[in-house]
């Protein structure tokens, strides 16, 4: 399972929110192991289960240009990506992110995607508006030659 908050994954079975709690064997609901963060285990939970069948999951398909890039949000919590383009449409907005290394070329990683996008390049963890990191396009496939640059 993945934590929502901090992308942390952990295995939730035999994990529950508070062990002394006396509904705790039939209880749904597991903290995350490093943040605390608590969520319902859709293993457990009966009604999540119906609801999964009910509706399925879906998945949102990814907007891929041209280039192969997709969106930044996109990504998973961990996920490495190369940056292709930064707000093209606001040069100053551009300007501003390449103060702080966010410039096409450079390798990022997400960290989390709620309750804001965080990106780590190289030492600098940068938190963003969710329409700023909307308009940051990342490629996924690059090699391990260029994570030699940070």
């Amino acid at each position: 399972m993945r934590c929502a908050m901090c992308g942390y994954e952990f295995d939730a079975e035999g994990l529950a929110c508070h062990a002394s709690c006396p509904l705790s064997p039939n209880c749904a609901v597991v903290c995350c192991p490093r943040c605390g963060y608590s969520t319902v285990n859709p293993g457990r939970s009966t009604f999540m289960g119906w609801v999964q069948r009910l509706v399925g999951k879906r998945e949102t398909p990814a907007a891929v240009r041209g280039d192969g890039a997709i969106p930044l949000l996109q990504l998973r919590p961990g996920q490495e990506a190369e940056v292709v383009s930064v707000g093209e449409s606001h040069p100053e907005q551009t300007l501003h992110l390449g103060h702080f290394g966010l410039l096409p070329g450079m390798t990022l990683r997400l960290r989390q995607t709620k309750p804001v996008p965080i990106v780590r390049i190289a030492e600098t963890d940068l938190a963003l508006d969710t329409a700023v990191a909307g308009e940051i396009f990342v490629n996924t496939k690059f090699t391990r030659h260029s994570l030699d640059k940070l």
